[in-house]
């Protein structure tokens, strides 16, 4: 597809979180310490901790969320996310939520500030001047965090800049970021005769995300069928066993790899190439361990077979926004 009608059906998604590092640079005032040294959870990387760190992880946190709420049906793109149009509104309600948490976390924060510096104090009585010197006003530190995003529009300018490489890329992001999301599916088989429905929840999530943005590259298509395919058939209950259990582990080999996703959906890798024929049940299996003949089995070479691209979904408004606290 071309650059300009993929990007026509992509919102991208600015995050701006600020949030308070709770360090300041050591100064040599405070290295004038004699022979005693500062304990790590004060000082480190040539900096110091005005309060407890776990104070402002929650900021940490609520940021991780965003991020994952951007991803979750989006990728990344241009240095922050980009989004199927038809998702904005979900995205858009899910980031006002987390910045109405944020600001109580803010709030709070702010109202105990003080508290939190004496508790630290009392912490490291040894350092108290050092760490006096280093504090700042409530109300500065209330400045430093934020939580803010912005949903805007990207279109390219004829002949300036590598736009058309970076949207070119696109399907690559798309699958390392899957790899990403199943890179831990393999514990669900490994020395297992039974798949679980919490690893199912992860096939899920990784063809909820394929499908949402499968427009990028004609190679996605092809990746989302299979799961759906497998998944149709895997029950809606209780474990997934038997040939079903052989047939997820080709997939999950195939969705943990960014390689055999292109090549699979390219045409170059057909998913029978990754389902091991026969398999160990840890009941046959004289010394107990369950494999399928070697470290992550033993597999016949693809055959090649013409990839095909497939239709575009339904287009849906935007939503163009920007919130500040």
């Amino acid at each position: 597809m071309h650059t300009t009608a993929i990007l026509d059906r992509l919102v991208a998604v600015n995050l701006d979180v600020r949030i308070w590092s709770g360090r300041k640079k050591l100064t040599a005032e405070d290295l004038s310490l004699g022979t005693e040294v500062p304990p790590e959870d004060l000082v480190s990387l040539g900096s110091k901790r005005v309060c407890d760190p776990e104070a402002v992880r929650v900021f940490q946190r609520l940021k991780r969320h965003a991020e994952r709420a951007c991803l979750e049906g989006g990728m990344r793109f241009l240095g922050g996310f980009a989004i199927p149009e038809a998702h904005t509104e979900a995205v858009a309600a899910a980031l006002d939520r987390l910045a109405e948490v944020f600001a109580e976390e803010r709030q709070r924060f702010v109202a105990g500030y003080g508290q939190l510096i004496e508790d630290w104090v009392a912490q490291h009585p040894r350092w108290e001047a050092a760490i006096r010197r280093a504090v700042e006003p409530a109300s500065r530190v209330e400045s430093r965090l934020a939580f803010a995003y912005q949903l805007y529009r990207v279109a390219p300018v004829d002949g300036e800049g590598s736009l058309e490489v970076e949207v070119a890329g696109l399907g690559d992001t798309l699958f390392a970021e899957v790899a990403q999301i199943a890179r831990e599916l393999d514990q669900s088989f490994i020395g297992k005769a039974a798949l679980s429905q919490r690893a199912l929840a992860t096939f899920r999530r990784i063809r909820e995300k394929l499908g949402c943005l499968a427009f990028v590259d004609y190679r996605v298509e092809p990746v989302r069928r299979s799961l759906d395919d497998w998944l149709a058939r895997a029950p809606a209950k209780g474990p997934v066993t038997g040939a079903l259990f052989n047939e997820g582990f080709g997939l999950m080999l195939l969705v943990s790899d960014p390689q055999k996703m292109s090549d699979h959906g390219a045409g170059l890798l057909a998913l029978q190439a990754l389902i091991p024929a026969e398999c160990e049940t840890a009941e046959d299996d004289a010394d107990g361990a369950w494999s399928f003949g070697g470290p992550l089995g033993d597999f016949p070479d693809a055959d090649e077979a013409p990839g095909v691209p497939q239709p575009l979904p339904e287009e849906a408004p935007a939503r163009v926004d920007s919130f500040y606290f």
